[in-house]
């Protein structure tokens, strides 16, 4: 029986079932490591998943059709052309076909338009990137998972390009290999090698919010609020880099991000500082060492004196 060339069937069909195809008139998506249709909004991290994407449009079957391979009869540059030489293509006459390649000159044929390739940038988590645990590497062909930082060090074998479906064959734009079925293209090995990547970029700048944040002194110490209302205590990261610079990674809730370093205006004791989190704020007590009085909180900030105590 036939086999349907429709985007996701593939089934065999009689005239008893011609008119049950269920498939997908849009074309394959693939960007930041989701996949879908572009006919429809479902997006998947996985290809077992995508595959099972079911057809948001119904019709009839049509059948797969094979490409007939096209003779192609190549001019040799060595050899001189004379002016009724005509290169030939297919089996068409270039005589009675307004299309057909015009002669040319044996410099002409000589020449190669050679395109410079496209640079390929590997672009990397963010330091500060706060990462789910069994969260997957989004890079091509890496089926990899976060499991602790050590995770971030290791080598990644990806594909570097995006996945190109034409006539039946299945590859990456970045390397040769292609493969016919699904099966045999998901076990292409990498091409590139580099790091893991578990935050996408669209994801970094959809999730990032804002916190209000506010402070005052007293005499021996810096009294740093954040309201964070239902902070991620588990997830959520507030670290001394060094005794003037916090780096702050705040979770919340539907996985919205607060993520800042400050970038202290005077000196302070990490081992006898405190963070507190409560429900609805987290707060620093930041120990002053030396005992010296604060004119600002950052050091980009305004030159102002705040409320003392």
């Amino acid at each position: 029986m036939p086999v349907c060339g429709n985007n996701s069937c593939d089934k065999e069909y009689d005239e008893t079932t011609l008119d049950q195809c269920c498939y997908h008139p849009g074309s394959a998506i693939f960007h930041d490591g989701m996949k879908g249709w572009s006919c429809c909004s479902k997006r998947v991290i996985e290809f077992e998943d995508f595959l099972q994407i079911s057809g948001c449009a119904s019709g009839r079957h049509k059948e797969k059709q094979k490409k007939e391979p096209t003779t192609i009869v190549q001019h040799n540059p060595s050899t001189s052309l004379s002016a009724s030489t005509v290169e030939t293509y297919g089996t068409s006459n270039p005589k009675n076909d307004k299309f057909a390649p015009k002669p040319i000159s044996q410099a002409e044929a000589s020449k190669k338009i050679v395109l410079p390739p496209k640079e390929y940038v590997e672009v990397n988590d963010p330091e500060n990137a706060v990462i789910a645990v069994n969260g997957p590497c989004l890079r091509q062909g890496c089926k990899s998972v976060y499991v602790d930082e050590s995770s971030r060090q290791q080598e990644c074998i990806y594909h570097s390009g995006e996945p190109v479906f034409h006539d039946g064959s299945k590859g990456y734009s970045c390397c040769k290999p292609k493969a016919a079925i699904f099966e045999e293209f998901l076990k292409i090995k990498g091409c590139k090698t580099g790091k893991h990547r578990f935050v996408g970029e669209k994801k970094v700048q959809e999730n990032s919010i804002v916190c209000k944040y506010d402070w005052y002194q007293s005499y021996d110490a810096v009294h740093l609020t954040i309201y964070a209302k239902q902070a991620n205590t588990q997830l959520s990261k507030i670290e001394f880099t060094d005794n003037q610079t916090i780096d702050i990674h705040i979770v919340l809730r539907d996985n919205k991000e607060f993520n800042k370093v400050l970038h202290l205006a005077g000196t302070i004791d990490t081992q006898k500082s405190t963070i507190t989190f409560l429900s609805t704020k987290i707060e620093l007590k930041l120990i002053k060492d030396p005992q010296v009085s604060f004119s600002k909180l950052e050091q980009d900030e305004l030159d102002l004196f705040r409320y003392q105590v």
